[in-house]
């Protein structure tokens, strides 16, 4: 079969990374790979490894360019394309409407779900959402149900040695709490910063020996943000108003192996997160997980089991719950073992390419 995967992006994000991984795994299949880009994409480089043919546009016009719509139909009729598998809410509609113009052939449209915002998926012959509850918005959205289905994004263990090393935070006196990715707002690193002030200048003075192990009240807290981002100078402007340069590292981009090497805790901050690569990198690395509960976390983790979660909505301070969460992590090693353990083995039966590629040849018939 000849699958063009199309994507109209300017990021570097998780569903950039996951237009790249079904690309790989439609190789693995031993599909002909295709595809379609925005002309300043970062990722091309990475689609190029694994495609025959690889379209820029420019996409000047946003949803209703015409040039861009015509270029994409004129890709697929050239190149004879069977499927074209659209990620995001505008390339699904210049898909969409580049298949209708091709009126000698039928070409399959799969639409790929990493948000919220449905609409313009719905109509396409498959849809593939990465959590329930944006499934459900497909079908009250009156999406034929046996045309739409949830399916994970994953990760690619070829090569990967698992880490066997123990936790032993209780008798470690610096603890590195990490986050990682873009620095958008909605991320919420602006939290992991109040967090690191909150137990320097607060939380750790007012406990009670009855409510802490000594060995925990004399740890110090440093955090390492890695990514890059609008949010950036805001950031940093908070780390020194609130004197904390010694205490909060920015990395800029690191390879993910590098961070994960360098952190004690991983961090999801995030107010929206419809699934969460970085978790399961998070659970690849074997690192204490505590996550906000966004749609992507309560779909990936089991709160006290393979993670920690803290409430968005909760009337309790988030930097509190956070706070008692690094504690609890902190103080009993057994608990942080065997958390990172459950969530290793998750990984494995839920989340690996191997299930990806066995749900895309099930649902649509590409093996």
């Amino acid at each position: 079969m000849k699958i063009a995967s199309i994507i109209l992006t300017s990021l570097n994000g998780g569903a950039e990374q996951v237009f790249i991984d079904y690309i790989k795994i439609f190789k693995n299949l031993n599909h002909q790979n295709f595809a379609i880009v925005k002309n300043d994409a970062p990722y091309a480089h990475k689609a190029q490894l694994h495609c025959e043919k690889i379209l820029p546009i420019k996409n000047n016009f946003g949803y209703y360019d015409l040039l861009a719509i015509n270029k994409v139909k004129n890709f697929i009729e050239i190149n004879q394309i069977d499927c074209v598998v659209a990620h995001a809410g505008r390339a699904m509609f210049i898909a969409s409407k580049a298949i209708a113009k091709i009126k000698n052939r039928k070409i399959l449209l799969v639409a790929i779900n990493h948000s919220n915002n449905v609409k313009r998926s719905i109509g396409a012959d498959i849809i593939l959402s990465v959590n329930k509850k944006i499934f459900y918005k497909t079908i009250d959205a009156m999406q034929d149900p046996k045309k739409s289905f949830i399916v994970h994004n994953a990760l690619d263990l070829t090569n990967h040695v698992e880490n066997n090393n123990k936790i032993n935070l209780s008798n470690k006196d610096e603890i590195i709490i990490g986050v990682i990715g873009r620095m958008h707002k909605y991320k919420g690193f602006k939290r992991a910063i109040l967090l690191i002030d909150f137990l320097k200048n607060n939380y750790l003075k007012n406990l009670t020996k009855d409510e802490v192990d000594e060995k925990f009240k004399r740890k110090k807290f440093i955090l390492k943000i890695a990514g890059i981002g609008e949010e950036e100078s805001k950031l940093k402007k908070m780390v020194k108003d609130l004197s904390l340069e010694f205490d909060v590292k920015f990395l800029g981009w690191i390879n993910k192996e590098d961070f994960f090497n360098k952190i004690d805790i991983f961090l999801l901050t995030s107010n929206v997160e419809t699934f969460g690569l970085v978790t399961l990198e998070a659970m690849k690395y074997k690192k204490p997980i505590i996550s906000t509960n966004t749609d992507g976390s309560l779909e990936i983790i089991r709160d006290g089991v393979d993670g920690l979660i803290v409430d968005n909505n909760s009337t309790e301070d988030i930097e509190l719950q956070f706070a008692r969460a690094i504690q609890k992590i902190c103080e009993d090693d057994n608990f942080s073992n065997q958390m990172v353990n459950n969530a290793y083995q998750r990984l494995l039966e839920k989340f690996t390419f191997n299930n990806l590629q066995n749900n895309l040849k099930e649902i649509f018939g590409l093996g």
